[in-house]
């Protein structure tokens, strides 16, 4: 059911319970929905079937743990209801949105939107991305404080980018407004360890690339060498996108052919 405005689901679920999505709302007098105090996942649902749901849901509850959120929801209860929302929807490949506020009594929502779908020349050719200077707060969070991811997307759209990477005061690129970063040379693949989201797509990434027989450096990857080419290849990842390269940051053309991000994208 496409309601055409980016939701694709007549229901939703509060707290478990299968609702009419009209009715999935919350005060915005509420302290705690005015204050961000809350946690959320993006989840790929493909033919039918919830991907890494427990991944996901164990990430929810963790960063729930890191912002002293508490609840007494279950994983496996949660993942029980999220089936029966795609049952009553009849969905096959949409994108499952969770949002856990906090609170005296917390409430989890659950609801579906459209899954993005992205053009096969992004995989072969490379997308362009820009760099937004920012760090978010308790970065290993998937919290609701998003006004810097937010304005950092806005600013890529804009700029005709897929994604902002945003760069720390010392001028490390860590992670997308909404993916985590790779850079590749050789035999290893290097991504930021601290200071990131531990996103679900990445910690397959990192699984496909150990399988593949790459070496993983857990270490800072600073712009300026981004854009002095000082790697083969540099890639981005999320749930919606899998592994797509960039082939250029803030109009700096950073490289063409992309045998490694295509390796690791075919075993994701």
């Amino acid at each position: 059911m496409d309601t055409g405005d980016g939701r694709s689901g007549k229901y939703a679920l509060k707290n478990m319970e299968l609702i009419e999505e009209k009715d999935a709302v919350i005060p915005v007098t509420q302290r705690e929905l005015f204050s961000s105090f809350g946690v959320y996942e993006s989840l790929k649902v493909q033919d039918g079937k919830v991907k890494h749901v427990m991944d996901h849901l164990s990430r929810l509850f963790k960063s729930a743990r890191i912002l002293k959120l508490e609840h007494n929801f279950k994983v496996d209860d949660v993942a029980a209801s999220l089936d029966r929302l795609i049952r009553a929807n009849g969905d096959r490949n949409v994108f499952l949105k969770l949002q856990l506020i906090g609170g005296k009594n917390p409430s989890l929502f659950s609801f579906t939107t459209k899954l993005p779908v992205y053009p096969p020349e992004y995989y072969t050719d490379g997308v362009k991305v820009i760099s937004y200077i920012g760090e978010r707060i308790f970065p290993h969070a998937k919290s609701n404080c998003l006004l810097l991811n937010y304005m950092a997307a806005r600013e890529a759209l804009t700029a005709g980018a897929l994604d902002a990477i945003l760069v720390d005061r010392s001028g490390y690129a860590l992670e997308g407004s909404r993916s985590n970063l790779f850079a590749v040379k050789g035999n290893t693949i290097m991504t930021s360890e601290n200071d990131v989201l531990y996103g679900v797509t990445r910690k397959h990434t990192l699984a496909a690339a150990r399988d593949l027989g790459f070496f993983i450096d857990f270490k800072k990857i600073y712009l300026s060498d981004i854009k002095q080419n000082s790697f083969d290849e540099i890639f981005i990842t999320s749930t919606s996108m899998g592994a797509i390269p960039v082939s250029i940051i803030d109009d700096i053309n950073i490289g063409s052919g992309f045998p490694v991000t295509s390796l690791i994208n075919k075993n994701l």
